[in-house]
C-alpha cells in the first residue's frame, strides 16, 4: 500500500501570527525622519512674518507626506495588526469633527485639504505600529534621528549660505538669530530642534541608553541651537519639560520635594550671570517684554472679538492662524495669533478645544502610568515641551512639530503599559504551567526540588559512578560517591555518598546484585536497603 502522505497544514493568515518585519530598521527610520521632516513648517525668510507661524511649499510638503505614507503602506503586510492609544483615538475624532463643520464655511477647501494632511499623518503613524510604536525605544530613538537630521541641515546651512542663515531682529530686539536655509526653519523651529534633541539626549545619558561621547556631542550641538537661535520659548519649555521628568521618576517623596528646587536655580542663573541675562533680554524694552514680543496684542483682539454662536461652535476656519488688528478708522496689521489654544478656538470653534484639551489631559495619564523609567522620562520631557510651547506658539490645531511631539509621547507610554502588561499575563501563564505540573508529577524545575526528600518517598538510585539520581518528581539532584569501593559485585563493602538537595547528609548504602538500588529516606538516613529496582 502506498505511504500516506503526511498532512500539512495551510500558511496562516497575514497578520494573525507575530512575525519579524522583513524590512530593515534603517528603512523604518528613514521614514519616520522623512515624516517628520514633512510636519516642520518650511518657512522662508521673506514670506513668513516675524513669528511662529507661516508656512510655504505646501505642496512639496504635501508630496512628501504622500510619498511618504505611500511607501510605508506598499511595505506593511496585508492584514497588519496596529493600537490606537486614547489620545490619538481624540484627534481622529478632532479631524472628523472638523471636516463635518468645515462645510459649513463659505471656502471650505483650505481646511479640508489641512485635514486631509493631518489624517494622513495620523494613520502613518498607525501604520508604523509594529515597526516602530510597538517598542517604546526604537521610536525615541527614531525621534532623536530625525532631529539630529533637522539639526545637520541647520549647521550645513551655516557653510552654504552663511548671510540668509543669520536673521536680524529688526523691530523686536537687537541682534541677529540662526534660521534654516537648506530647510526653510524660521529661528523658533531651530530652538525647538535643539531643545528636543537636548534633551532626549540627556535622558538618554542619564537612563545609560546613549553612550558617553554621543550623548554629550549631541547635548552640546542641542545647546548651541537653543543659544543661537534666541528662542526663549524653546529654552523655558525644554526647562519645563526636563523638571517634569526629574519629578515625575523620583521614587521618593523627599527627591520629588527637592526637585523643585531645579527651576528656582535655573531662574537665579538667568538673573545673576550676565550672559545668561543679556541672552534672556535679547536687546528688548520693558514692553517688548511685558507683552511678549507683542504676542498679547493679538490676544486681547481674539478675546474682544465678538462672533456668532456658530461661529464660536465651529470657528473661521483650519489655517486662519492670524487676526487683523484694526485702531481707529482702517486696518493697520496682520498679526499671528501664536497660542495654540486661542489658535484652536479661532480656527475651528470651542468644541475642538475641548477635544483637544482632554486629549493632552489622557496623554499626561498615559505618561504617569509608563512603568518604565525611560519611557516615563521621555514622555514627559515630550508633552511638557508640547503643554509649555502651546501657551507661547500655534500648532495644535493642525499636523505640525507640536502635534507629533504629543502622539509621541502618548503613544510610547501607551505602548510601555501595554508591553509590561504582556509581559505580566505570560508570567501568570507561565506560573500556571509550573503548578499544574507540580499538581501532576512531572519532572521540572519547581520549589520542591530544593527541598529534602519526604520520609514517605522512594527514588531509584543509578550507577554512582555515574553520578545521577533518578526520580519522578526532582530533577538530577548531584551524588557525589566518597571513596568507596565499586558499586557492584557481592562482598563489596558499603558504599558512602553524599546528596545535595540543598542541605548536606551522607548516607551508607548497602550493595546490592543489582546497579539500581531503591531507597526510602526517612529524617535524612536510608533506615533500610533493598536489591532490585521498584522494591519496598
Amino acid at each position: 500500500m502506498p505511504a500516506r502522505s503526511a498532512t500539512r497544514l495551510a500558511p496562516a493568515v497575514p497578520g494573525t501570527v507575530e512575525g519579524e518585519s522583513e524590512r530593515p530598521a534603517w528603512f523604518w527610520l528613514l521614514l519616520w525622519c522623512l515624516f517628520v521632516l514633512g510636519v516642520q513648517p518650511w518657512s522662508s525668510r521673506v514670506a513668513a512674518p516675524q513669528g511662529t507661524t507661516g508656512s510655504t511649499n505646501s505642496i512639496a510638503k504635501g508630496l512628501l507626506l504622500g510619498a511618504v505614507f505611500l511607501v510605508a503602506l506598499a511595505a506593511t503586510k496585508p492584514g497588519f495588526r496596529t493600537r490606537v492609544n486614547p489620545a490619538s483615538w481624540l484627534y481622529v475624532m478632532y479631524v472628523l469633527f472638523a471636516c463635518a463643520t468645515a462645510f459649513l464655511l463659505a471656502e471650505p477647501m483650505g481646511p479640508l485639504t489641512r485635514l486631509a494632511r493631518f489624517l494622513i499623518g495620523l494613520l502613518l503613524i498607525f501604520l508604523l505600529w509594529r515597526p516602530l510604536v510597538q517598542v517604546p525605544e526604537r521610536l525615541v530613538r527614531a525621534h532623536l534621528w530625525a532631529h539630529l537630521l533637522l539639526a545637520a541641515t541647520v549647521v550645513l546651512s551655516l557653510a552654504y549660505a552663511p548671510s540668509e542663515a543669520w536673521r536680524p531682529l529688526r523691530t523686536l530686539g537687537a541682534g541677529y538669530r540662526l534660521q534654516g536655509v537648506i530647510i526653510p526653519m524660521l529661528p523658533p523651529r531651530v530652538g525647538e530642534v535643539g531643545a528636543i534633541l537636548l534633551g532626549l539626549a540627556l535622558i538618554g545619558l542619564v537612563c545609560r541608553k546613549i553612550a558617553t561621547l554621543p550623548a554629550v556631542t549631541l547635548i552640546g550641538l542641542g545647546g548651541v541651537l537653543i543659544a543661537a537661535s534666541r528662542t526663549r520659548t524653546s529654552a523655558a519649555a525644554l526647562a519645563f519639560g526636563l523638571v517634569v521628568a526629574l519629578i515625575i521618576t523620583r521614587k521618593t517623596w523627599t527627591g520629588r520635594i527637592l526637585s523643585f528646587a531645579v527651576p528656582g536655580l535655573i531662574g537665579l542663573a538667568f538673573l545673576t550671570i550676565g550672559s545668561l541675562h543679556t541672552w534672556l533680554l535679547r536687546g528688548q524694552g520693558t514692553q517688548q517684554i511685558t507683552s511678549l514680543s507683542g504676542r498679547t496684542t493679538s490676544w486681547q483682539a481674539v478675546l474682544d472679538e465678538k462672533v456668532s454662536l456658530q461661529t464660536a461652535i465651529i470657528g473661521h476656519g483650519l489655517g486662519n492662524k492670524r487676526v487683523l488688528l484694526r485702531r481707529g478708522e482702517g486696518d493697520i496689521d496682520v498679526m499671528a495669533i501664536d497660542n495654540s489654544w486661542l489658535g484652536l478656538y479661532w480656527e475651528t470653534g470651542l468644541l475642538a478645544v475641548t477635544i483637544v484639551g482632554v486629549a493632552v489631559i489622557i496623554a499626561w495619564v498615559s505618561v504617569l502610568r509608563a512603568p518604565t523609567p525611560y519611557i516615563r522620562a521621555c514622555g514627559a520631557l515630550l508633552l511638557g515641551y508640547v503643554t509649555a510651547a502651546s501657551l507661547n506658539e500655534s500648532g495644535l490645531s493642525d499636523l505640525s512639530s507640536m502635534t507629533v511631539h504629543l502622539l509621541v509621547a502618548a503613544a510610547i507610554c501607551d505602548a510601555d503599559r501595554l508591553r509590561q502588561r504582556t509581559n505580566e499575563r505570560t508570567n501568570e501563564t507561565a506560573d500556571q504551567k509550573r503548578d499544574i505540573r507540580r499538581r501532576r508529577g512531572w519532572p521540572g524545575r519547581s520549589a520542591a526540588a530544593d527541598r529534602p526528600p519526604s520520609r514517605a518517598q522512594w527514588f531509584r538510585l543509578g550507577s554512582p559512578s555515574r553520578g545521577t539520581w533518578l526520580s519522578p518528581r526532582h530533577q538530577n539532584p548531584r551524588l557525589d560517591v566518597l571513596g568507596a569501593p565499586r558499586f557492584s559485585g557481592m562482598g563489596a563493602g558499603g558504599v558512602r555518598v553524599a546528596v545535595s538537595w540543598g542541605w548536606s547528609s551522607s548516607w551508607s548504602l548497602s550493595p546490592g546484585r543489582s546497579p539500581f538500588v531503591a531507597i526510602r529516606a526517612r529524617s535524612g538516613t536510608c533506615r533500610r536497603t533493598r536489591s532490585g529496582p521498584g522494591c519496598r
